[in-house]
């Protein structure tokens, strides 16, 4: 009588069930059942492939998964500055994420598709409230930075210059300087959405759109793990440039005749503004190893400086230099 035997790694033995190894015997296969034993020990061989395949592919997938909880786990919770942890969208990501999801669809392809048949909105006295209320605020948070670093503390270090994580007074004001911040760049949001509503969806360029998105994410991991500290030069240039930008629009909007010359020297102040920001974070990521200020922060800071940097100056180039050809 014959048996098989197989096993998964491929193998097969043909035996006889009363094999004995001190016995000889002979076993005798019929020819139909050789091709037969030989067909079925080929699949079970390519199923046994196939069953090592699928297992071997969930066992890499759930350690991915592993590994993505791990490090999400690791830095936004373990590593994370957690004094801001309770406060409104700078617990978790998702929030967030969910408002900058719904922001980019919104301006880029619900709003124009909802406008395509309407009248553009007549939002002149919204926007005009909302461009004194981002005068106003600020204004606030560049005046309050500026008079403590200059007549209070008076030991900022503008060459490196460390975050304090202490749960201290001067600790917890320049964490929450930084959420304010923050949710002054979910705010400016707005104007996206209002330039949509005006239909000025030229308005809505990449530069725009990139800028806003990058300003509130960018803020928000800033206010995770370096909330004040040598990044705080960004917030005194960015508060300075958009109070005065929105007294522009503010005034742009009962048609001043000076319009075109704000808008013209607004620009070149961007321009200095991350000209600036670019020696703020290259000199001590180059040429300071000392500097305790995260290096991963200064490089951020650096590069995004510069790629701005580009962009605005593409659009001051065709703005006015380009334009001032073709008019002569």
């Amino acid at each position: 009588m014959l048996s098989r035997g197989t096993s998964c790694g491929g193998s097969a033995t043909w035996r006889s069930a009363q094999f004995q190894p001190w016995v000889k015997r002979t076993v005798v296969v019929p020819v139909g059942g050789v091709f037969w034993c030989s067909a079925k020990l080929l699949t079970d061989r390519v199923q046994c492939r196939e069953r090592r395949v699928r297992n071997s592919s969930k066992v890499t997938m759930t350690l991915v998964l592993q590994r993505v909880y791990d490090v999400y786990r690791e830095y936004m919770v373990e590593r994370r500055d957690m004094r801001s942890a309770h406060l409104p969208l700078a617990g978790n990501p998702w929030p967030l994420m969910f408002v900058l999801g719904v922001y980019l669809f919104v301006v880029l392809h619900a709003g124009p598709r909802f406008m395509a048949q309407r009248k553009a909105y007549d939002l002149r006295k919204v926007i005009r409230v909302y461009n004194i209320l981002q005068v106003l605020i600020n204004s606030a948070i560049f005046v309050w930075i500026v008079f403590k670093m200059v007549f209070v503390y008076r030991d900022y270090n503008f060459s490196c210059q460390v975050v304090n994580y202490a749960s201290d007074y001067r600790g917890l004001e320049e964490m929450y300087l930084s959420y304010s911040y923050f949710m002054l760049k979910v705010l400016d949001l707005a104007d996206t959405v209002f330039f949509v509503l005006r239909k000025k969806q030229s308005h809505v360029s990449f530069l725009h759109v990139y800028h806003h998105t990058i300003m509130v994410s960018g803020s928000y991991f800033g206010l995770l793990f370096v909330p004040g500290g040598h990044a705080t030069m960004l917030g005194i240039w960015n508060t300075l440039v958009h109070a005065i930008m929105y007294f522009y629009y503010f005034l742009s909007s009962y048609g001043s005749q000076y319009s075109g010359w704000w808008k013209q020297h607004l620009t070149r102040m961007q321009l200095a503004q991350f000209i600036h920001l670019a020696f703020h974070f290259g000199i001590p990521l180059f040429f300071n190893r000392d500097c305790q200020f995260p290096r991963l922060w200064m490089a951020i800071g650096f590069l995004q400086a510069l790629f701005i940097l580009a962009l605005f100056i593409d659009f001051y180039i065709k703005s006015y230099v380009v334009k001032r050809k073709k008019e002569h």
